[in-house]
C-alpha cells in the first residue's frame, strides 16, 4: 500500500493515501518505483516550436489556425497557432528526435530540452513562404522544444498499478494531452475516489498491458497476449 513519496533530494517522504505518476514521457520510470510489477514502454518525441512576435506597425493576426500540408523543400508540415496577446505559435516543423525507454527512464532531457536550431530555421523559411508580413518584418519571439509521450500503440496509460493500492498512473498522451485533459482528469479522479471511472472504459488504457504474464509465453512486445507494431 502507498503511504507516501519521497521526491528527488527530499529528506522526508510526503504523506499520501494515493499516487498517480504523471510524469509525461518519464513515467516509465515508475517501472522501477514500484519493483518491476508494471511495464511502461515509451518513446519521447522530441519536437520544436517557435513564437512570432506580434507584427509591428498595426497589423493585426487573424484569429484563424492554419494547417499546412507537406512542404518538401523544407521537410515541414506547420500548424499555426495565433494567441490572444497576438503571437503565434507553430509545431509541425518536422525533424523531431525519439528518444528510447531507457534512456528516458536515465532522465534523458528531463532538466534540458532545447530547440533543434536547424529545424527553426526550416520552419522560418517555410512559414515566410505563405506570409508576406513575416517575411518581411516578422521577428521570432522564443524557440523551444518538448518532449512528446508515446507508448507503443499511441494509447495513454490510464489505471491502477498492479499489486499495489492507492497507485494509479495517467501518461503517455502524446500531443493530445491538452485536448484530453478534462476527461483525463476526470476519470482518474472517478478512479481515486470511487474505485471505478463510469464516465470513460479505462480498459484500453490498462497501464499492465504490457507487463508480461509468465504463461503467455513468446517472444516480441505484446498487449493482451497480441503481438503489437508500431502504430502512429
Amino acid at each position: 500500500r502507498i503511504t507516501g513519496v519521497l521526491c528527488e533530494g527530499g529528506e522526508a517522504a510526503i504523506p499520501a493515501d494515493a499516487v498517480i505518476v504523471s510524469a509525461g514521457p518519464w513515467s516509465c520510470a515508475a517501472e522501477d518505483w514500484f519493483h518491476g510489477a508494471v511495464k511502461l514502454p515509451m518513446e519521447g518525441i522530441k519536437s520544436t516550436s517557435i513564437v512570432w512576435k506580434k507584427p509591428e506597425g498595426g497589423n493585426e493576426v487573424d484569429a484563424t489556425a492554419l494547417f499546412c500540408g507537406e512542404n518538401d523543400r523544407w521537410n515541414t508540415h506547420l500548424e499555426v497557432y495565433p494567441r490572444p496577446d497576438g503571437t503565434i505559435y507553430i509545431c509541425g516543423i518536422g525533424g523531431s528526435d525519439y528518444i528510447g525507454t531507457d534512456e528516458l527512464k536515465a532522465g534523458a532531457f528531463r532538466e534540458v530540452c532545447e530547440a533543434n536550431e536547424s529545424r527553426v530555421s526550416a520552419a522560418s523559411s517555410s512559414f515566410k513562404e505563405i506570409s508576406a508580413t513575416y517575411a518581411t518584418t516578422g521577428e521570432l519571439d522564443r524557440v523551444q522544444a518538448c518532449m512528446r509521450p508515446c507508448p507503443p500503440d499511441a494509447q495513454p496509460y490510464m489505471g491502477k498499478v498492479p499489486g499495489f493500492e492507492g497507485a494509479f498512473i495517467n501518461a503517455g498522451h502524446n500531443c493530445w494531452g491538452i485536448a484530453w485533459a478534462p476527461a483525463c482528469g476526470k476519470a482518474m479522479a472517478e478512479l481515486v475516489l470511487e474505485g471505478e471511472s463510469p464516465s470513460v472504459d479505462l480498459d484500453p488504457f490498462d497501464p499492465a498491458r504490457y507487463t508480461p504474464i509468465p504463461r503467455r509465453g513468446g517472444r516480441g512486445r505484446k498487449k493482451k497476449g497480441a503481438d503489437v507494431g508500431e502504430q502512429w
